[in-house]
Protein backbone atom coordinates (compact mmCIF):
# COMPACT_ATOMS: atom_id res chain seq x y z
CA UNK A 1 0.00 0.00 0.00
CA UNK A 2 3.18 2.32 0.82
CA UNK A 3 4.49 1.57 -2.72
CA UNK A 4 1.57 2.38 -4.39
CA UNK A 5 1.07 5.66 -2.36
CA UNK A 6 4.38 6.57 -3.37
CA UNK A 7 3.91 6.04 -6.86
CA UNK A 8 1.04 7.65 -7.25
CA UNK A 9 2.92 10.38 -5.42
CA UNK A 10 5.50 10.86 -7.63
CA UNK A 11 3.32 10.52 -10.47
CA UNK A 12 1.28 13.67 -9.40
CA UNK A 13 4.72 15.50 -9.06
CA UNK A 14 5.84 14.51 -12.42
CA UNK A 15 2.37 15.92 -13.99
CA UNK A 16 2.09 19.17 -12.19
CA UNK A 17 6.46 19.91 -12.93
CA UNK A 18 5.24 19.40 -16.81
CA UNK A 19 1.64 19.98 -18.08
CA UNK A 20 0.96 18.85 -21.62
CA UNK A 21 -1.20 21.49 -23.74
CA UNK A 22 -2.58 20.94 -27.05
CA UNK A 23 -4.54 24.04 -29.04
CA UNK A 24 -4.84 25.44 -32.81
CA UNK A 25 -3.31 28.96 -34.49
CA UNK A 26 -5.80 30.70 -36.76
CA UNK A 27 -5.99 33.98 -38.52
CA UNK A 28 -8.15 36.64 -37.88
CA UNK A 29 -10.96 34.93 -39.71
CA UNK A 30 -10.43 31.77 -37.78
CA UNK A 31 -9.04 29.61 -40.09
CA UNK A 32 -6.14 27.76 -39.65
CA UNK A 33 -2.35 28.69 -39.87
CA UNK A 34 -0.30 26.18 -41.10
CA UNK A 35 3.70 25.51 -39.76
CA UNK A 36 3.68 28.43 -37.11
CA UNK A 37 6.46 28.21 -34.95
CA UNK A 38 5.64 27.80 -31.09
CA UNK A 39 8.13 27.63 -27.97
CA UNK A 40 9.65 29.02 -25.73
CA UNK A 41 12.08 32.03 -26.05
CA UNK A 42 15.88 30.66 -25.93
CA UNK A 43 15.18 27.25 -24.72
CA UNK A 44 14.95 24.27 -26.37
CA UNK A 45 10.99 23.56 -25.87
CA UNK A 46 9.40 24.10 -28.92
CA UNK A 47 7.11 22.63 -31.88
CA UNK A 48 5.66 23.83 -35.17
CA UNK A 49 1.75 23.86 -36.16
CA UNK A 50 0.60 21.09 -38.01
CA UNK A 51 -1.29 21.80 -41.45
CA UNK A 52 -4.02 21.84 -40.00
CA UNK A 53 -3.05 25.01 -37.62
CA UNK A 54 -2.83 22.46 -34.29
CA UNK A 55 0.01 22.09 -32.19
CA UNK A 56 0.94 19.96 -29.15
CA UNK A 57 3.36 21.35 -26.38
CA UNK A 58 4.88 20.04 -23.11
CA UNK A 59 5.68 22.80 -20.67
CA UNK A 60 7.50 22.52 -17.39
CA UNK A 61 7.40 24.50 -14.59
CA UNK A 62 10.64 25.44 -14.27
CA UNK A 63 9.92 27.72 -17.56
CA UNK A 64 7.14 29.55 -15.82
CA UNK A 65 8.59 32.51 -15.86
CA UNK A 66 9.77 32.53 -19.78
CA UNK A 67 8.24 33.62 -22.63
CA UNK A 68 6.30 31.71 -24.95
CA UNK A 69 6.27 32.85 -28.45
CA UNK A 70 3.96 32.21 -31.14
CA UNK A 71 5.37 33.69 -34.76
CA UNK A 72 4.72 33.82 -38.39
CA UNK A 73 5.84 35.11 -41.58
CA UNK A 74 3.66 38.27 -42.28
CA UNK A 75 1.68 37.95 -38.72
CA UNK A 76 2.38 39.74 -36.00
CA UNK A 77 3.59 37.33 -33.05
CA UNK A 78 1.94 36.73 -29.80
CA UNK A 79 3.40 36.12 -26.69
CA UNK A 80 2.36 35.26 -23.02
CA UNK A 81 4.20 34.53 -20.09
CA UNK A 82 4.58 30.35 -19.63
CA UNK A 83 3.15 30.16 -16.34
CA UNK A 84 0.39 32.66 -17.28
CA UNK A 85 -0.95 30.87 -20.41
CA UNK A 86 -0.49 27.61 -18.49
CA UNK A 87 -3.49 29.33 -15.73
CA UNK A 88 -5.22 30.60 -18.71
CA UNK A 89 -5.66 27.63 -20.54
CA UNK A 90 -5.52 24.67 -18.22
CA UNK A 91 -8.10 21.77 -19.11
CA UNK A 92 -8.86 23.10 -22.19
CA UNK A 93 -7.38 23.73 -25.69
CA UNK A 94 -5.74 26.74 -26.10
CA UNK A 95 -6.84 29.05 -29.03
CA UNK A 96 -3.96 31.41 -30.29
CA UNK A 97 -4.87 34.23 -32.96
CA UNK A 98 -2.67 35.85 -35.09
CA UNK A 99 -3.10 38.92 -37.33
CA UNK A 100 -1.42 39.49 -40.69
CA UNK A 101 0.67 42.47 -40.04
CA UNK A 102 1.73 45.22 -43.11
CA UNK A 103 5.78 45.02 -43.91
CA UNK A 104 7.08 48.65 -43.59
CA UNK A 105 8.76 48.31 -47.02
CA UNK A 106 12.10 50.29 -47.07
CA UNK A 107 13.42 52.31 -50.10
CA UNK A 108 12.80 50.44 -53.08
CA UNK A 109 15.91 48.73 -54.59
CA UNK A 110 16.08 48.36 -58.32
CA UNK A 111 18.27 45.52 -59.50
CA UNK A 112 21.26 47.26 -61.38
CA UNK A 113 21.43 46.39 -65.30
CA UNK A 114 25.00 45.63 -64.80
CA UNK A 115 25.95 43.50 -62.21
CA UNK A 116 28.48 40.48 -60.97
CA UNK A 117 27.34 37.21 -59.36
CA UNK A 118 28.79 35.17 -56.98
CA UNK A 119 28.17 32.24 -54.93
CA UNK A 120 28.56 32.80 -50.97
CA UNK A 121 28.33 30.10 -48.30
CA UNK A 122 30.04 26.25 -48.46
CA UNK A 123 30.15 25.25 -51.85
CA UNK A 124 31.36 21.17 -49.95
CA UNK A 125 29.85 18.19 -51.84
CA UNK A 126 31.39 15.46 -49.89
CA UNK A 127 30.09 12.50 -48.32
CA UNK A 128 32.66 12.07 -46.19
CA UNK A 129 31.62 14.58 -43.84
CA UNK A 130 27.56 14.66 -42.65
CA UNK A 131 25.97 16.64 -40.50
CA UNK A 132 22.51 16.45 -39.64
CA UNK A 133 19.47 18.32 -37.69
CA UNK A 134 20.40 18.17 -33.78
CA UNK A 135 16.48 16.81 -33.29
CA UNK A 136 13.89 15.16 -35.30
CA UNK A 137 11.36 17.87 -33.43
CA UNK A 138 9.31 20.14 -35.20
CA UNK A 139 11.16 23.55 -35.37
CA UNK A 140 14.24 21.94 -35.25
CA UNK A 141 16.77 24.07 -37.92
CA UNK A 142 20.08 23.87 -39.28
CA UNK A 143 22.14 26.47 -41.56
CA UNK A 144 25.32 28.43 -42.96
CA UNK A 145 26.55 31.88 -43.11
CA UNK A 146 26.74 33.94 -46.01
CA UNK A 147 29.05 36.40 -46.24
CA UNK A 148 27.63 39.74 -48.00
CA UNK A 149 30.57 41.85 -49.33
CA UNK A 150 28.32 43.85 -50.68
CA UNK A 151 25.01 44.56 -51.02
CA UNK A 152 22.53 41.93 -53.01
CA UNK A 153 19.92 40.31 -54.62
CA UNK A 154 19.70 36.67 -53.83
CA UNK A 155 19.14 34.76 -56.96
CA UNK A 156 18.72 31.34 -55.76
CA UNK A 157 19.57 29.00 -52.79
CA UNK A 158 21.31 25.31 -52.56
CA UNK A 159 21.61 22.71 -50.14
CA UNK A 160 24.08 19.73 -51.09
CA UNK A 161 22.36 16.52 -49.99
CA UNK A 162 25.16 14.00 -48.29
CA UNK A 163 22.17 10.54 -47.71
CA UNK A 164 18.83 10.54 -47.50
CA UNK A 165 16.20 7.98 -47.04
CA UNK A 166 12.87 9.91 -47.39
CA UNK A 167 10.30 9.45 -49.94
CA UNK A 168 9.65 13.15 -50.28
CA UNK A 169 11.66 16.02 -48.45
CA UNK A 170 9.05 19.00 -46.99
CA UNK A 171 11.28 21.56 -45.09
CA UNK A 172 11.01 25.61 -44.66
CA UNK A 173 13.86 28.20 -46.41
CA UNK A 174 14.68 31.15 -43.49
CA UNK A 175 17.02 33.60 -44.23
CA UNK A 176 17.68 35.62 -40.75
CA UNK A 177 19.87 39.15 -40.64
CA UNK A 178 22.97 37.72 -38.79
CA UNK A 179 24.13 40.15 -35.37
CA UNK A 180 26.67 40.04 -33.28
CA UNK A 181 25.79 36.78 -31.04
CA UNK A 182 24.49 34.85 -33.92
CA UNK A 183 21.18 34.72 -36.08
CA UNK A 184 18.20 37.41 -35.53
CA UNK A 185 15.09 38.50 -37.04
CA UNK A 186 13.63 36.65 -40.21
CA UNK A 187 14.25 38.73 -43.27
CA UNK A 188 11.74 36.99 -45.65
CA UNK A 189 8.11 38.57 -46.28
CA UNK A 190 6.72 34.96 -47.47
CA UNK A 191 7.27 31.54 -46.70
CA UNK A 192 9.84 29.33 -49.00
CA UNK A 193 9.14 25.70 -48.83
CA UNK A 194 11.54 23.14 -50.33
CA UNK A 195 9.06 20.05 -51.38
CA UNK A 196 10.85 17.62 -53.64
CA UNK A 197 10.42 13.63 -53.86
CA UNK A 198 13.66 11.50 -53.38
CA UNK A 199 14.12 10.51 -57.03
CA UNK A 200 14.43 14.62 -58.05
CA UNK A 201 17.15 14.69 -55.57
CA UNK A 202 20.94 14.73 -57.19
CA UNK A 203 23.59 15.99 -54.67
CA UNK A 204 21.70 19.19 -53.80
CA UNK A 205 18.67 21.08 -54.36
CA UNK A 206 18.52 24.34 -55.79
CA UNK A 207 15.94 26.69 -55.65
CA UNK A 208 15.16 29.79 -58.07
CA UNK A 209 14.47 32.55 -55.48
CA UNK A 210 14.04 35.87 -57.38
CA UNK A 211 10.51 36.11 -57.09
CA UNK A 212 11.15 36.81 -53.54
CA UNK A 213 13.03 39.99 -54.24
CA UNK A 214 15.54 38.73 -51.17
CA UNK A 215 17.80 42.10 -50.87
CA UNK A 216 20.75 41.42 -48.04
CA UNK A 217 22.43 44.32 -46.80
CA UNK A 218 24.77 42.33 -44.41
CA UNK A 219 25.71 39.21 -43.25
CA UNK A 220 23.02 36.41 -43.34
CA UNK A 221 21.93 33.08 -42.28
CA UNK A 222 20.91 30.56 -44.64
CA UNK A 223 18.96 27.40 -42.98
CA UNK A 224 16.29 25.14 -43.27
CA UNK A 225 13.58 24.00 -40.73
CA UNK A 226 11.82 21.17 -39.94
CA UNK A 227 8.40 22.02 -40.14
CA UNK A 228 6.49 18.53 -41.05
CA UNK A 229 7.37 14.99 -39.61
CA UNK A 230 8.72 13.40 -42.51
CA UNK A 231 8.38 9.83 -41.32
CA UNK A 232 10.85 7.08 -41.41
CA UNK A 233 13.99 7.35 -42.37
CA UNK A 234 17.48 9.98 -42.31
CA UNK A 235 18.49 12.87 -44.06
CA UNK A 236 21.97 14.51 -43.70
CA UNK A 237 23.73 17.36 -45.69
CA UNK A 238 27.22 17.54 -47.02
CA UNK A 239 29.64 19.37 -44.88
CA UNK A 240 33.63 20.42 -44.58
CA UNK A 241 36.38 21.62 -42.79
CA UNK A 242 36.89 24.91 -41.97
CA UNK A 243 34.56 26.56 -44.25
CA UNK A 244 31.51 29.07 -43.48
CA UNK A 245 30.42 28.87 -40.21
CA UNK A 246 27.37 26.79 -39.64
CA UNK A 247 24.33 27.18 -36.85
CA UNK A 248 22.16 24.76 -35.58
CA UNK A 249 18.86 24.84 -32.74
CA UNK A 250 16.92 22.66 -31.55
CA UNK A 251 13.79 23.93 -31.13
CA UNK A 252 11.28 27.02 -32.15
CA UNK A 253 12.57 29.77 -30.66
CA UNK A 254 15.24 27.84 -29.36
CA UNK A 255 19.24 29.57 -28.76
CA UNK A 256 21.14 29.54 -31.90
CA UNK A 257 24.57 27.30 -31.45
CA UNK A 258 27.54 27.71 -33.54
CA UNK A 259 28.50 24.01 -35.11
CA UNK A 260 32.27 23.74 -33.89
CA UNK A 261 34.46 23.76 -37.22
CA UNK A 262 32.33 21.73 -39.74
CA UNK A 263 30.68 24.32 -42.15
CA UNK A 264 27.40 22.42 -43.76
CA UNK A 265 27.21 22.77 -47.80
CA UNK A 266 24.42 25.54 -47.98
CA UNK A 267 25.28 28.73 -50.47
CA UNK A 268 23.66 31.01 -52.11
CA UNK A 269 24.18 32.92 -55.66
CA UNK A 270 23.70 36.47 -55.32
CA UNK A 271 23.90 39.39 -57.52
CA UNK A 272 25.26 42.87 -56.96
CA UNK A 273 26.44 46.40 -58.60
CA UNK A 274 29.36 45.97 -60.72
Amino acid sequence: MKKTLLLLFLLISVYAQAQRFQGKIVDQNGQPLPYVNVGVAGKDVGTVSTANGTFALTLPDSLNQQTLLFSAIGYGSVQYKVGDFKRQFAGQQAVIQLREQAVALKEVVVRPQKFKTKVVGNETTSKAMLVGFKSNGLGSEIGTLLKIGKPSFVEQVTFNIGHNKYDTLFLRVNIYQMGKDGPEQNLLRTPIYLNVTKEAITDGITLDVRKHNIYLESDALLSLELVRDLGEGGLWFSSGMFNSDSYYRKASQGEWTKIPVLGIGFNATVSYAK
